[in-house]
Formats: structure tokens, C-alpha cells, sequence
């Protein structure tokens, strides 16, 4: 095999290297300069998430430690802070910018809201039904309504669970995306759920809290709707969607492992946590719920843990109180017609 020389200093470049290990020579240089090109072109033109998406190509092909990637990571978090308003707002274009990514402390408020969980539901009609024209995902979508059917409750509460669930990860794909992420559309698995696998990773804390909290707060969403849908049409069954989805997805707040409250929980300081645990506690008692007691109890054990972040994140504290609040709220809603429940 014929090993490439470095066109600078003609030393050896192994395979897989990413530059010249004597000179610092850029094996990708010229794919760099055209990926530079593209990103500083789409953010004169104000997408910023296709800016993002570019930028994230660069890295993977910049040596870690380098100048060049320390520059473009800082970038990028720029662009980030801007895309979900934690950027400090320009003189006359600051308010354009802040509004159009909707401000992280106005979404958790929003949270409370069943209009404006609609409309964010509603508004990303096209990302849903994508996710349904993807044959893996109708695959493992079959496998898994098959398996749950035959379990307690039957095929409309099966139908009703796997739609929740999949809400839920097309929640993740939808603000993943946001930041220029690629990911896989949801894969369902038996006895487990679902998952999105992600071709990239995010930036920093704030960007992993909001795509990881992205499912919960999508799954309220569902849960929302399942409950309306219930009391209009007097639907035993989609009352207990709703209680079981809101269920789910307070599990999944959890923070431990891969669950989404792990990933929340990384844009949080220390005071942010010791609040997160007390509102869980309280939510626990207030509404007889015994998993946001679990939430509580593994978030106050991260507490003083060093991954605790150094400034915290007002937007995704909010966000995690308020779906600890209304999700404990509407798992409080009897589910009917399943032996056990």
C-alpha cells in the first residue's frame, strides 16, 4: 500500500489522519474552504441552521485541539445561542431574531398552554408525516403494534400509545434538525420504545438540554391533544392515552442513562437542580404520582455532582419544571379498561 506524502513538507500521512503529524498540513483543506464558503454564505442570508449544518461538516473533518476546529465550535455556538433566542438581542434586528426562535423561558411557559402546544404540533404537520413515508419506521411501527396489542389493553390503546411515542421522537428529529443535525427518522423496538440515532452530536449543554427535553415537551403535546380529543367525544380510551403518554414521558425525565432528562440536565447548575428536585417532590405529593418522585430523588443525588453546569440554563429550567407540572397533572387521569390500573 502506498502511503500519500504531505505536499508541504513530504512527510508521511498515515490513513484515517486528518493532517500532516510534522507539519500540520490539512488533508481536507480544500473541502474545508468550500464548507467555510457555504456556511459564511448561508448566514448572510439568514439560515442559520443550514450555516450550522455546515459548520458541523467542517469538524468532523478538523483534527481535535487545532485552531481552526476551537474556532469553528465557538461559531457555532454562536449561532446555536441565536437560533433559540439565548443570544443578547441586536439594536433593531434583535427583536426579529429573538422572535423568530422563540425565547427558551416563553417555551417553558408555553408548556401550560394547550393552544400553543397545538400549534407547535400542528406547525411541523410536514416532519410528522415524513417520518411515516420512511419504511424502516413503518416496519418497526407494525412489529411494535403487534407486540403491544397483545398485551393489556388492546389495539386502540396499543395504537394510541405507539402514536404518542412516536410524537415523542419526531420531537427529538424536529429540534435536532434545528440546530443542523442529521438524524435517523424513529425506529421502534418491543418492550422499549423508540429511537432516533443522531449522525452528529450537539454543540455544548444547551444544545444537548433542548433536543434531549425536545420528546418530553412534544409528547405533552400528545398527551394534550389525547386528553381533548377524550372530553369532546366522551372516549374512555383516549383519556387513558393521555394518562399513560404523560406517564412515559415523565419517565423519560429520569436523568439517568440515555434518557432524556440525563441530557436535560446538563444545561442545568446546581440551584437549578436543587429547584428541579424540590417541584418534582411537590408534584409527587400534589397529584399522588409516584414516578415524579423518582425524577426528584435522582436529580437531588446530581445536585453537587461536577457535571453540574457553571451558569445554568433560565430557559430549560423552566422547561423541565413545567413538564414535571403538566405531565404530573395529566398522568393523574384514570386509565381505563386495562386489569391492574
Amino acid at each position: 500500500m502506498t502511503i500519500p506524502r504531505c505536499p508541504e513538507c513530504g512527510g508521511d500521512i498515515a490513513p484515517g489522519l486528518l493532517a500532516c503529524p510534522a507539519c500540520g498540513w490539512l488533508v481536507h483543506g480544500a473541502a474545508l474552504s468550500r464548507i467555510a464558503a457555504e456556511a459564511k454564505a448561508a448566514e448572510a442570508a439568514g439560515d442559520r441552521t443550514l450555516a450550522l449544518s455546515r459548520w458541523r461538516g467542517a469538524v468532523d473533518l478538523l483534527p481535535p485541539g487545532t485552531v481552526q476546529r476551537t474556532t469553528i465550535d465557538a461559531r457555532m455556538s454562536a449561532l446555536s445561542a441565536v437560533i433559540d433566542g439565548r443570544a443578547p438581542k441586536e439594536k433593531g434586528g434583535g427583536k426579529k431574531a429573538g422572535g423568530a426562535a422563540a425565547g427558551a423561558g416563553a417555551v417553558g411557559l408555553a408548556v401550560l398552554k394547550s393552544k400553543a402546544l397545538i400549534t407547535l404540533l400542528l406547525g411541523n404537520g410536514k416532519l410528522l408525516l415524513l417520518g411515516l413515508l420512511k419504511l424502516p419506521t413503518l416496519l418497526s411501527m407494525f412489529v411494535y403494534f403487534n407486540f403491544t396489542s397483545n398485551a393489556r389493553g388492546g389495539a386502540v390503546l396499543a395504537l394510541g400509545i405507539l402514536l404518542s411515542i412516536y410524537v415523542h421522537e419526531i420531537g427529538h428529529v424536529a429540534a435536532l434538525r434545528r440546530y443542523g443535525i442529521e438524524a435517523t427518522s424513529p425506529m421502534f423496538i418491543p418492550g422499549f420504545g423508540a429511537v432516533v440515532r443522531m449522525k452528529q452530536y450537539p454543540t455544548d449543554a444547551h444544545e444537548e438540554a433542548r433536543t434531549g427535553l425536545a420528546g418530553p415537551l412534544w409528547g405533552l403535546v400528545a398527551a394534550s391533544i389525547a386528553f381533548a380529543i377524550g372530553k369532546a367525544f366522551a372516549l374512555p380510551a383516549a383519556i387513558s392515552v393521555a394518562s399513560l403518554g404523560a406517564t412515559i414521558n415523565m419517565f423519560n425525565l429520569i436523568p439517568v442513562w440515555q434518557l432524556d432528562g440525563a441530557r436535560g440536565l446538563k444545561a442545568l447548575s446546581r440551584s437549578d437542580r436543587g429547584m428541579v428536585a424540590a417541584v418534582a417532590l411537590a408534584s409527587a405529593f400534589l397529584f399522588h404520582q409516584w414516578m415524579p418522585a423518582a425524577v426528584g430523588g435522582f436529580v437531588a443525588i446530581q445536585v453537587f455532582s461536577k457535571s453540574a453546569h457553571p451558569t445554568g440554563d433560565r430557559g430549560m429550567f423552566l422547561l423541565y419544571v413545567g413538564l414535571l407540572v403538566a405531565l404530573s397533572a395529566i398522568a393523574m387521569l384514570p386509565v381505563q379498561g386495562i386489569p391492574g390500573f
